[in-house]
């Protein structure tokens, strides 16, 4: 009855925005998601979240 929500830790969040800025250029994000198996839309907040800008 109850949705369960999956947690994930800070160094997973860090290592998954990190993979799809590497990834950027060959797949989408949705393709990022679906290959990791976690929804989108917390890729897109842990993309806004932790994204390291390269100098």
């Amino acid at each position: 009855m109850g949705e369960h929500r999956q947690r994930y830790n800070e160094e997973f969040k860090r290592q998954t925005v990190k993979f799809a800025q590497e990834q950027r250029q060959r797949k989408t994000m949705r393709d990022i998601a679906q290959e990791l198996d976690i929804p989108l839309s917390c890729l897109h907040q842990w993309m806004t979240q932790y994204r390291e800008f390269e100098n």
